[in-house]
């Protein structure tokens, strides 16, 4: 089959499409997907600017392959099963990316999934059944960017019918987001700020508007699409973010905050009571701990990184400063029940909370590959979401 390898070959483009063995099915509870959707993430992107490391840094950190095939915002088709999968073939259906304890077949389970908390496996990184961390930084079972990956029944999750392909690879991010809310939720009715709009932060909005209908929700946004794709989502107000940091005194108004200081040593005395960093980078981050009100709280969604950042607000203003990543089983509100992420993000597609007109703008076959990560890495061209169609 073919797929899209991140190799280190070229490196002008580390990655090359190539011909690889379709992925065998490792127990008889696995199924075989072919795939109708691979989203390019932004921490795919980190991976083509060189920002994080480079692979041979993030395989030691992270429980990476190398060699490994590409694509973790996964939507297909069963194509086969195992003899202990129930999933019928031809179910369409969203694949969880993370491969913790239970489809690798450790039993008995580490404590952060022993504990419902599978975002944190202890075994993520054991090499036990595949060298990677999760579907996208693994080789042997395929990827988002290839014909078929191969996932255990824990990982898929049958799409709703009102979720159309158009905007199944969505699920991905809207989990990120709805994990990170529920790991430390904002009060109903808030005020919530979104640093990005970017898919992590499109999606943070669509979340916020879904499980916490009351609070506004402001969006900081660096690019003009990104900024009328925050408006359709159903942003309450939009800011552009500017060089000489002269949005803080906007956002200052807009949270009856004061500024103080000027540029790039601005911060709001009072600010937000939730600020989330969907980007990631070291300003970013600095920004969401100058922007909080004092004991609000910052929720971390991007992949940050090694870095320089002004902590200072965080003991100053006596915030909470919350990471989350990946995808886990999160308690329900006011005493709901759990429900896992990708769950809940397939309501909240169903819903039409994240229109997948407003954000998916650009497809591509596997072949044109560089050309798809030239676009989605061009932000001022007006990529949001950029999603690989292997049937093209």
């Amino acid at each position: 089959m073919r797929a899209v390898q991140y190799d280190l070959v070229d490196p002008e483009h580390p990655a090359s499409l190539v011909e690889v063995d379709e992925p065998e099915l490792p127990r008889g509870d696995w199924a075989r997907i072919a795939v109708s959707g691979g989203g390019i993430c932004g921490s795919d992107l980190h991976l083509f600017e060189r920002n994080m490391g480079g692979a041979p840094a993030l395989a030691a950190a992270m429980g990476i392959a190398f060699p490994f095939v590409l694509g973790h915002e996964i939507a297909g088709v069963v194509e086969s099963v195992g003899p202990d999968c129930d999933l019928a073939v031809g179910t369409r259906v969203a694949v969880l990316p993370d491969i913790n304890c239970e489809p690798r077949g450790i039993d008995p389970p580490c404590p952060a999934c022993r504990r419902g908390w599978p975002s944190g496996c202890h075994n993520a990184g054991s090499a036990v059944l595949t060298p990677g961390s999760a579907l996208g930084f693994t080789s042997g079972l395929g990827g988002g960017w290839a014909d078929f990956v191969v996932a255990h029944e824990s990982m898929l999750f049958p799409l709703p019918d009102g979720v159309s392909d158009h905007a199944a690879t969505l699920h991905e991010p809207v989990s990120i987001a709805a994990h990170g809310l529920l790991r430390a939720p904002p009060h109903d009715g808030d005020p919530v700020l979104v640093i990005g709009a970017a898919i992590i932060g499109l999606a943070t909005v669509a979340a916020v508007r879904a499980l916490f209908p009351s609070s506004d929700i402001t969006v900081l946004a660096r690019h003009e699409r990104q900024a009328e794709a925050a408006r359709a989502v159903g942003a309450t107000t939009v800011v552009r973010a500017s060089d000489d940091g002269s949005h803080f005194a906007e956002l200052a108004e807009l949270a009856g905050a004061r500024r103080s200081g000027r540029a790039h040593t601005s911060m709001l005395i009072g600010g937000f009571p939730y600020v989330v960093d969907a980007v990631g980078y070291a300003n970013t981050v600095t920004d969401a701990l100058r922007l909080v009100d004092n004991r609000g709280t910052v929720l971390l969604l991007g992949a940050a990184a090694t870095g320089e950042y002004d902590l200072s607000p965080l003991w100053w203003k006596e915030a909470a400063f919350v990471g989350a990543a990946r995808h886990s089983t999160d308690p329900g509100l006011h005493g709901a029940p759990s429900a896992h992420s990708i769950a809940r993000a397939l309501e909240i597609l169903e819903a039409g909370y994240l229109p997948s007109n407003a954000v998916v703008t650009h497809e591509f076959p596997l072949e044109a590959h560089r050309d798809a990560i030239t676009t989605a890495s061009d932000r001022k061209a007006g990529a949001i979401k950029v999603v690989f169609r292997p049937a093209l």
